[in-house]
């Protein structure tokens, strides 16, 4: 059961306030070192195919940990898990900094760190987003998870350009950058005054607890075709963009002007985010996320014809300005319809169907350019995006999901979940594993 949050104004919320800062400084760093790690594979390796390797690194360690991450999450505080998670994060890209500087970096460190941080994310995922939910009255969580995408959105228009401005000066200098931004996060943790603690709940097998999220997830109907639709838009939008940022790589395009490229993309998904309130209150949350399936394929396919850096940046702008209300409107809805003592679990078995196979895409987007040019994989990119409207229209559950005020009558009925999946209140001595 989940704990009552008084109703607070967003812009009052002290502790919503300082995950929302901390997470936010984090995000700035991690953009910049996004767009740092193909660019500085490249220039180890000379291969667009080995350039994708530490961005696959990241997305493998995060599908490969995510499962577990999610289980330990419901049992571990979650305050403690941001804190030991951000502080892991700052010794990575600590490592990455000083290598880097010293020109000792090589490829296989790169992947490793890579995958570690990947690793690493894939803790803090479940644990923010339980712990949003803990300090945010759960009407308000649907605006909060648009100040969360104005913050990413944010993130991603500074951090790129800001990326490639420092990498022009000293390849290591992203990395510095990115190692202080985890330690900001790390010290806004410590001030919450919110108790994280875990969710009280029966002691089981790590494997039983991960067993019990993905059921959750697979019975829910609304759920399953909403992470099914993710995991095809996912691995689209990754291997589109990463074919365009390898694709401006090979013509000579400067990082600094490929950064751009994102901030333009991203100051319309910060307008989105100022407007996703008004989007996800007036229209059904299935006809925003079928609506923005389509306007990015629709958009990709004129990328795949243009090199220049402005006509990129707009297209991908109009394409994603109505992204920023899909994710509220979907992240809010998951959390509400989510157990509390479920939250770690359901949050790492959603990110895994969803992201399972985009550690795929910045491989294959390596090797499609190599063999068939950028612009043919941008056009493989368009279609997968295309393909992920499959999954909403052939549920009629997901066709069914109007705005926030109707998603208390989707959630799966209590008899419907296994007797496991209901609050356990048993003794002491009857406790499994006990």
């Amino acid at each position: 059961m989940r704990r009552p949050v008084a109703a607070t104004p967003l812009g009052h919320n002290r502790d919503f306030l300082i995950l929302w800062t901390g997470e936010a400084v984090s995000a700035l760093g991690t953009s910049m070192s996004v767009l740092v790690f193909p660019l500085i594979g490249y220039a180890i390796t000379g291969s667009p195919a080995q350039a994708g390797l530490a961005t696959t690194a990241v997305l493998l360690g995060e599908v490969v940990a995510r499962l577990p991450a999610g289980a330990l999450v419901d049992r571990w505080p979650r305050g403690r898990v941001l804190l030991l998670s951000y502080l892991v994060g700052a010794g990575c890209y600590g490592s990455l900094a000083v290598a880097t500087l010293a020109g000792a970096l090589t490829l296989a460190h790169l992947v490793g760190i890579g995958f570690v941080s990947g690793v690493t994310d894939s803790f803090v995922a479940p644990a923010a987003s339980a712990a949003v939910r803990t300090v945010v009255a759960e009407p308000d969580l649907p605006v909060a998870y648009t100040q969360l995408q104005i913050r990413g959105h944010a993130a991603d228009l500074v951090g790129p350009p800001l990326g490639g401005a420092l990498y022009s000066v000293a390849r290591g200098l992203p990395f510095l950058f990115d190692t202080v931004s985890y330690l900001v996060g790390a010290l806004a943790i410590t001030r919450l005054r919110t108790p994280l603690p875990a969710p009280d709940r029966v002691r089981r097998p790590v494997l039983a607890d991960v067993a019990e999220g993905l059921r959750f997830v697979w019975r829910h109907a609304v759920v399953r075709a909403i992470l099914l639709w993710g995991a095809v838009l996912n691995f689209a939008v990754t291997l589109a963009l990463v074919s365009v940022t390898l694709r401006l790589v090979r013509a000579g395009v400067h990082p600094s002007a490929i950064g751009l490229v994102d901030s333009i993309a991203a100051a319309s998904g910060v307008l989105g985010a100022l407007v996703a309130p008004a989007i996800i209150s007036r229209f059904r949350t299935s006809t925003t996320t079928a609506v923005t399936s389509l306007l990015l394929a629709a958009v990709m396919v004129p990328m795949a014809w243009t090199d220049r850096v402005p006509v990129i940046g707009a297209l991908l702008a109009f394409g994603i300005f109505l992204l920023p209300a899909a994710n509220s409107g979907i992240s809010a809805y998951l959390v509400t319809v989510t157990p509390d003592r479920l939250q770690g679990r359901v949050n790492s078995a959603g990110g895994f169907i969803a992201g399972g196979v985009v550690p795929l895409a910045p491989v294959l987007a390596g090797v499609l350019i190599g063999w068939a040019g950028g612009r043919v994989a941008t056009l493989v990119g368009a279609a997968c995006v295309a393909l992920s409207l499959v999954p909403l229209l052939s549920s009629s559950a997901i066709r069914g999901l109007g705005r926030p005020g109707s998603w208390s009558a989707t959630e799966l009925p209590a008899e419907e979940l296994p007797a496991e999946e209901l609050p356990a209140e048993q003794p002491a001595g009857e406790r499994p594993g006990d």
